[in-house]
């Protein structure tokens, strides 16, 4: 009698369990705003998961140049997060430098091939002047 009811109640926890509550699922993050503040342009970073603040650093490569000023969000969820780069250093990146974020500081690793297959790391895509909204 326990075997039915055991397998009923497993079956409806499986089924009816929120898609963002599954372990194994990568969020999905990308690139929402690129605008300037003062001296600095702010690069936005949104997640379909809660960034997690606390004992690592998110970091931000852009063309093997690593970036680490940040600013949390105000969000409750905590679903954005903005990197800090100096109007100087975002000139001097090229145009088609490619950009990742990772949990955690990455050395001497093939980020391609990090970011496919590692729970902490995206590809962002590639860099471009124009993503600076004036």
């Amino acid at each position: 009698m326990h075997k039915p009811v055991l397998l009923f109640l497993s079956f409806l926890l499986f089924f009816f369990t929120p898609g963002y509550l599954t372990a194994g699922e990568k969020a999905i993050v990308k690139i929402s705003s690129v605008k300037q503040k003062g001296e600095d342009v702010r690069l936005a970073v949104s997640s379909s998961k809660p960034f997690i603040f606390g004992s690592n650093q998110y970091v931000l490569y852009i063309g093997g140049k690593e970036f680490t000023r940040t600013e949390e969000s105000s969000e409750e969820n905590k679903r954005i997060m903005s990197f800090l780069i100096s109007r100087t250093e975002y000139r001097a990146i090229k145009d088609g430098a490619k950009m990742y974020l990772s949990y955690g500081r990455v050395e001497d690793t093939d980020m391609e091939q990090y970011a496919k297959h590692s729970m902490k790391c995206w590809k962002l895509g590639t860099f471009s002047k124009k993503l600076l909204k004036k």
